[in-house]
């Protein structure tokens, strides 16, 4: 299996979105910058990549730029941060069609609003195992909603509020990639979600790496204030530099 070097991996972070659904937060910044305690959510994110060794990220924006680019100006200097313009309205497959040229072989996409715990280096590990184009990081099936289970004559027999399913996974926004990935479709025409992840399926080039530890998204202010609550009572499992 090859050798794990960190340092030549480049760490790709999506920080183009306008994130409307944390308005009033995002009145004035744009989402990456929300905070969680004294650090932006993008803070937390590239503080999790250093930890696993990580040198050299390259973050996408868009919607206020400016504002990410001066906030990477005073901090994380001892790594290489790029700020990199790829569109207001760009989508993934746009803002990544963009960059083709300018990253490592071998490259981790990352969400700017979620969080986990993962191991990183056996991710790595296990994609490079695999053998495929890349390797989409899961976390187990949750729902914000409520299920109400039914017999054959629609009569409730269980009822679980906002319930995980371990038999399930979902997309956790952590990727590793090979560079190949940009050889297999016309990025300019495709979605990257419903375009590029379904055909790297159907082509059995994407793999799975399962992850049952901590994970949450940053999606909405209901979320923002879980993710601060646990920050203000030192029970942030993502904080896995501290």
């Amino acid at each position: 299996m090859d050798d794990i070097c960190m340092e030549k991996i480049d760490v790709v972070i999506l920080a183009g979105g306008k994130g409307s659904r944390l308005y009033p937060l995002t009145k004035d910044i744009p989402k990456p910058l929300v905070r969680i305690g004294e650090l932006p959510v993008l803070g937390h994110i590239v503080k999790y990549f250093g930890h696993f060794g990580i040198k050299n990220v390259k973050v996408l924006v868009g919607y206020k730029g400016d504002a990410i680019r001066e906030y990477f100006r005073d901090n994380f200097k001892e790594m290489n941060i790029e700020c990199i313009d790829t569109g207001e309205d760009s989508d993934t497959a746009e803002r990544l069609w963009q960059i083709r040229k300018a990253v490592s072989d071998r490259f981790i996409l990352s969400y700017s609003d979620v969080l986990s715990n993962i191991n990183l280096d056996n991710e790595v590990s296990f994609h490079i195992k695999k053998g495929k184009v890349g390797t989409m990081g899961l976390v187990p099936l949750r729902t914000s909603y409520g299920i109400l289970s039914l017999d054959d004559n629609d009569i409730a027999v269980d009822y679980v509020e906002k319930p995980v399913f371990y038999d399930y996974w979902m997309n956790c926004g952590l990727f590793i990639f090979e560079k190949a990935l940009f050889d297999y479709w016309d990025w300019k025409n495709t979605d990257f979600s419903k375009g590029m992840l379904v055909k790297l399926a159907k082509l059995s080039q994407l793999s799975g790496y399962k992850h049952q530890g901590f994970w949450s998204g940053m999606d909405t202010i209901r979320e923002n204030e879980i993710l601060n609550e646990l920050w203000k009572k030192n029970e942030a499992e993502w904080a896995v530099w501290k």
